[in-house]
């Protein structure tokens, strides 16, 4: 397994600094810590010189310390994410193993640390991956409270790891993941008088920074964080993001890709049942429910909920090895694994309209072609004990070849990047003559200031216009 670490080690931090930000919150949040690491202030996030609520200041930090060292921006505002996710990794590998074994643990997470939820979130400066770390982590840390030979030694110090760890998810993401916590409050009940010690702690960790920023802005703090971000995201429209009820049933297939056959296995389980489990199993299926009933969703917000589900399928091997399955399990995973080089193909053009019906594969090469070969070699030949780390390997080479094909492309039609060098070198000032937030955020971000409207009653050379998500054209006064 040594070997897998290694390679998803590599996977994760291979050129961070490929494609330029992408999406409407990536170029923002980088923007925050970059100026935090400018001004030094680490109370109030600024974004092009005005105070900016929206989210608490976790990852604005830890960009901001990256920043200081002065990295590539989108390395900068990209690493810490992608060493966090490892770190989350390393340790939910160690606490599993003790909880419910070696083989659990090398499966529950190798499959979640190759998924691509995780991955996707691992690789872009992005606040739910920090909340799901931490999240996460308190969960781990709770699931040995709820075996039956439980230990009441050092429970007390536990809630405050616990509570430390929420608290550092509340400055990821605000209070989201203490509604999250709840089925854990409910199955920790026995030790009612130990979450004192939890909510201290979760006090301590995050208290100073609310304080502090309350104390700066006061009731324009509280209206936009807590009333807009938090309260208003659940029942109105007003923040963009509306779907229909369904969507995560679609979102988490996505998420679980190219594993998400595997979770079949449920129906063939083995393993007892137990308070650990049905923990985890109260985790996914509150949160799930929870977030289908907002009114506003993001694909980001099932990210917490993927550690407990992996882990969830991982625990069905505690009793049993994986090597004992059939072949038969694994043909539907290779399947899909043997897709990830056509989908580098097409996922630029679906991500640029943001539509997947313009979704395509693209011509398929002998590189392509040796990459969707090589799962089916591995399922067919492989040793079974062996084959979750050929899968896994299968799975980072073609994440690999992914990024090196699919990061042009995304430079060209989804990012800034190119765009703002291309106007850069013609040295003209450019106007928003309307085009797609996404577009405006990334330009403001490398311009270093919030990009101008037209008609503002100053001279630009250039006004860029775009329809729909479409790159901008560029177009003289």
């Amino acid at each position: 397994m040594a070997t897998c670490a290694l390679s998803i080690a590599a996977f994760y931090l291979y050129d961070l600094g490929g494609v330029g930000m992408i999406s409407t919150d990536e170029p923002r949040y980088a923007a925050i810590g970059q100026a935090m690491a400018r001004t030094g202030d680490l109370v109030t996030p600024v974004l092009w010189g005005s105070p900016w609520f929206e989210k608490p200041p976790l990852l604005y930090w830890m960009s901001a310390a990256f920043f200081a060292l002065g990295l590539q921006p989108e390395v900068a505002a990209r690493l810490p994410v992608a060493l966090l996710s490892l770190a989350f990794l390393a340790l939910a590998a160690w606490l599993v193993a003790r909880e419910f074994g070696a083989e659990a643990s090398a499966l529950s997470i190798s499959l979640l640390a190759t998924c691509a939820g995780w991955v996707a979130y691992s690789n872009f400066c992005l606040t739910d991956l920090p909340m799901a770390v931490f999240f996460s982590l308190a969960v781990l840390l709770a699931l040995p409270l709820l075996r039956d030979t439980a230990d009441e030694r050092g429970v007390w110090l536990r809630f405050l790891v616990i509570g430390s760890c929420l608290g550092l998810a509340v400055l990821a993401k605000g209070l989201v993941p203490l509604a999250l916590a709840l089925p854990m409050a409910w199955f920790l009940r026995q030790w009612w008088r130990a979450w004192a010690w939890a909510a201290l702690a979760c006090v301590l960790v995050a208290g100073p920074w609310y304080t502090a920023i309350y104390l700066r802005q006061g009731m324009p703090f509280v209206r936009e964080f807590f009333f807009k971000h938090h309260f208003e995201r659940m029942y109105s429209g007003s923040l963009q993001h509306v779907q229909p009820w369904y969507y995560y049933a679609l979102v988490m297939v996505g998420a679980l890709f190219p594993w998400t056959p595997l979770f079949l296995l449920f129906a063939r389980r083995k393993a007892g049942w137990d308070k650990r489990r049905s923990l985890l199993l109260a985790t996914v299926l509150f949160g799930f429910l929870f977030f289908s009933v907002i009114v506003n969703k993001l694909p980001g917000y099932l990210l917490p909920l993927l550690p407990a589900l992996f882990l969830l399928l991982g625990a069905e091997f505690e009793v049993s090895s994986f090597a004992e399955l059939s072949r038969k399990w694994l043909i539907a995973p290779v399947l899909l694994i043997a897709l990830i080089p056509p989908i580098a193909k097409g996922l630029p053009d679906a991500l640029a309209t943001g539509n997947i019906t313009a979704f395509h594969f693209g011509h398929i090469g002998p590189t392509e072609s040796f990459y969707m070969v090589a799962p089916l070699a591995a399922l067919l030949f492989g040793k079974r004990s062996w084959l979750v780390v050929l899968l896994v390997l299968c799975v980072v080479a073609g994440g690999i070849l992914l990024k090196t094909t699919a990061y042009p492309l995304l430079e060209e039609k989804v990012s800034a990047r190119g765009l703002w060098r291309q106007l850069q070198d013609d040295h003209v000032s450019v106007c928003d003559g309307g085009i797609n937030r996404a577009w405006a955020y990334g330009i403001s971000f490398y311009r270093g200031s919030e990009l101008p409207v037209c008609g503002d009653g100053q001279f630009y050379d250039r006004v860029l216009r775009s329809r729909g998500r479409d790159r901008p054209a560029v177009e003289a006064r």
